[in-house]
């Protein structure tokens, strides 16, 4: 989960209408680290499946020049970004919009089989939080969106108006790790038959008033982070990548993972620990019968994260965990 410094709500068009630069629209974590563990090799095909502001896809190219890299992502202003800003400047480069969920068919339709390596970099940019009109944010005014590809038709307008009690409940829960889950989603059935929530500052006062924790600020991040993680099927996602990515890795290839949340992280740590596994028949059997194959090697047994300098340089570093895996073979 990225948490974020409160400040003043911002008017949409004050934020929408001005110029961004490559850090404006997002500070890439953990760049040199992430960069070193893909073992970058001339001739090697890698994927971005995250290309966000493109930090870590300008850093991958500049790291080799005589590889190719496909950058995936599904917001189109993040595609935008990178065509209007640095695409032309990239033979070897080429943009891919689509969920990475999607992994292996994006790369089929390219005509590419197997790839030597890939980054994830999980969570929200720092344009799409700070721009009011996207609704990622309890800190900016703006309607209830959230969705990453805007093509998409369900919005976090929907589910909060829509969605039973115990639907709500179960997100907040699952995805937010909110202790509160059920108050607040009740005081959201009995706001909602008054009125429809339209807003980021709506939902957000309904949570202020509805939690009994002085830790109000954490509470509303959790419930728009829940909302998040449910509507654009982040987790579901992430682990279908990462199925994916194990299949279609070359030998000696590596996936690497960055992470901002403990959900996000734990179906990471487990997916590695699960796939460098040789064995999962139970400890009383007397030999090996469930023929499973170690596919991974883990790289880092604990998880990298931001130096105090890179923290104190961008504060959305700060809850980065990064994780790093070699295929076998």
């Amino acid at each position: 989960m990225i948490a974020l410094q409160k400040k003043t709500l911002t008017p949409a068009s004050a934020i929408d209408s001005e110029p961004k630069t490559g850090n404006e629209y997002h500070i890439p974590v953990l760049l040199k680290e992430s960069i070193q563990a893909l073992a970058i090799h001339s001739g090697g095909i890698y994927v971005d499946a995250t290309l966000g502001g493109g930090g870590h896809t300008r850093a991958i190219l500049a790291s080799e020049k005589d590889i190719k890299l496909y950058a995936f992502d599904r917001d189109e202003n993040a595609l935008k970004f990178a065509k209007d800003n640095f695409l032309s400047s990239y033979q070897n480069l080429v943009l891919i919009k689509d969920n990475f969920a999607n992994l292996r068919t994006g790369l089929a339709l390219e005509r590419v089989k197997k790839i030597d390596g890939i980054l994830f970099d999980l969570g929200v940019s720092f344009n799409q939080i700070s721009t009011p009109g996207r609704g990622f944010s309890y800190l900016h005014e703006g309607n209830l969106d959230m969705r990453m590809d805007e093509s998409e038709k369900l919005t976090a307008f929907d589910i909060i108006n829509d969605f039973p009690f115990e639907k709500l409940k179960e997100i907040f829960f699952e995805f937010g790790e909110e202790r509160e889950a059920a108050r607040i989603a009740a005081a959201i059935i009995s706001q909602r038959k008054l009125n429809k929530i339209k807003t980021t500052s709506e939902l957000s006062e309904i949570i202020e008033r509805s939690t009994r924790s002085r830790f109000k600020m954490k509470a509303k991040a959790r419930i728009f982070q829940a909302l998040r993680i449910y509507l654009n099927g982040e987790i579901e996602a992430l682990k279908q990548a990462l199925k994916d990515a194990v299949n279609i890795l070359n030998p000696k290839g590596r996936i690497v993972v960055i992470s901002y949340h403990s959900i996000e992280d734990r179906v990471v740590k487990k997916f590695f620990q699960y796939e460098e596994k040789s064995c999962i028949c139970p400890p009383n059997f007397p030999k090996c019968v469930c023929n499973k194959v170690s596919t991974l090697k883990i790289i880092t047994k604990k998880p990298i994260i931001p130096s105090s300098q890179e923290i104190s340089e961008n504060r959305m570093a700060r809850s980065a965990k990064m994780r790093v895996a070699e295929k076998r073979g």
